[in-house]
């Protein structure tokens, strides 16, 4: 039967049109692929990009003072104004201020009583030295 085939000049014209289909669709392939992974590497790029840059500390408006938190143990008769009023940071206009927006850090209700021996994170400012 192989010697059928040698003499078949179509039968090596339909492998030679097999063989170059099958390469034209593995470049095709790689093409996608490739275009894929750029398209997706990219993506992390841009993303990675904006993460970096609303990650930064927050500024008031003079540029100058960063916020940061720590937590701080709870004494008997204290109260969350009493706390903002001892640890006023810069950032806020009144001690009020401070202390929505301590309540709102801690989920803490306007009514609501603190327990003494429990932690409470306070926002803390620290000026720049940029």
């Amino acid at each position: 039967m192989r010697a059928i085939y040698y003499g078949d000049y179509n039968y090596m014209i339909r492998v030679d049109e097999q063989r170059s289909r099958r390469k034209a669709r593995t470049r095709q392939v790689r093409r996608q692929k490739l275009l894929v992974i750029g398209l997706l590497i990219t993506i992390a790029l841009v993303l990675f990009c904006s993460i970096r840059a609303f990650a930064g500390t927050s500024e008031d408006s003079e540029g100058n003072v960063s916020k940061t938190y720590r937590s701080i143990k709870i004494y008997c008769h204290d109260t969350v104004e009493s706390i903002a009023e001892e640890n006023f940071c810069t950032n806020y206009s009144t001690v009020d201020k401070m202390a929505d927006e301590i309540r709102h850090i801690n989920h803490l209700s306007a009514d609501e009583t603190l327990i003494p021996g429990n932690y409470i994170v306070i926002p803390v400012c620290e000026s720049s030295v940029y």
